[in-house]
């Protein structure tokens, strides 16, 4: 059985999600939620995306990607027009 669901409203603050893949840290997702307990959306609001979805960095941990490019983000997202108001986690 479940317990009483969370509620962010109740509880705001920083947030920090890790993800584990093949028992090793592999994701790092770190998100602020307000007082109302809905998440920080102001890169979603800077880029006039027109949703209420939420834009949020992810660290990728350790090498099991394999390599990648680090300033895709800048170059190749939203066709060549980086975020406005997002910084990529180191």
């Amino acid at each position: 059985m479940f317990g009483p669901l969370y509620q962010l409203e109740k509880n705001p603050g920083e947030y920090e999600v890790k993800v584990l893949w093949n028992n090793r840290l592999a994701r790092s997702i770190k998100f602020t939620a307000g007082a109302d307990g809905k998440l920080d959306d102001h890169i979603t609001a800077a880029n006039k995306l027109g949703s209420n979805r939420v834009i949020v960095p992810v660290q990728i941990i350790g090498d099991q990607d394999g390599p990648w490019d680090r300033a895709a983000w800048k170059n190749d997202a939203f066709y060549g027009n980086p975020l406005i108001g997002f910084t990529a986690t180191p």
